[in-house]
């Protein structure tokens, strides 16, 4: 290939990444914000899950929806980042398992990606391991396989939205992760 030939192509390459919508740096958005609950009304309830209707979700809320529990000191750290909106939609099965999806919107594709990242993360320091499974690239988790505490945690940022699922109980990792990377699909593809 002629050296003008590889400018011309690399040039094009530039552009065409420069338009994807990701983020410049790690303040600035990196792609469209989400409606958490039109995301969440497209998910179906998998298996013997039966789920509720997708709501918006203030910042206390969307601290349950993260931990599973009420942690007010949590929901303050959640009330300063600001997020600019938030849903939660929940499931629940005949032997007592529950599976909780969260998405919110934030100010930045850094904060996007730390809070449901982290959150999910600190798990690990409560009787679990740290979980990235191979199906789904780009999330972080965390898990905890004793069958009386048995959690699972995933999250992942698209842009400004942080999706996040935490299961309890016997719900199968794969209904975990393919409901994950459901949401994270439609954000990537602008349907979100």
């Amino acid at each position: 290939m002629r050296p003008a030939t590889l400018v011309l192509v690399a040039a094009a390459l530039a552009l065409a990444l420069a338009g994807c919508g990701g983020p410049l740096g790690p303040t600035e958005a990196g792609g469209d914000a989400a409606d958490p609950v039109a995301l969440l009304t497209i998910l179906p309830s998998p298996g013997a899950l039966r789920g509720r209707p997708a709501t918006a979700a203030d910042p206390d809320e969307l601290q349950r929806a993260l931990t599973g529990v009420d942690d007010p000191e949590l929901a303050d750290r959640i009330r300063a980042r600001a997020p600019s909106a938030a849903g939660v939609r929940s499931w629940t099965g005949p032997d007592g398992q529950t599976m909780t999806a969260a998405v919110s919107v934030w100010d930045s594709h850094l904060v996007a990606t730390g809070v449901g990242s982290d959150i999910a993360a600190a798990l690990a320091g409560d009787g679990g391991e740290a979980w990235t499974p191979a199906d789904s690239p780009g999330s972080r988790g965390a898990r905890r396989k004793a069958p009386d505490r048995r959690e699972l945690r995933l999250a992942r940022s698209v842009g400004p939205n942080a999706v996040y699922v935490r299961a309890t109980g016997p719900v199968p990792e794969d209904v975990v992760i393919r409901t994950l990377e459901r949401m994270a699909f439609q954000l990537e593809h602008g349907a979100g």
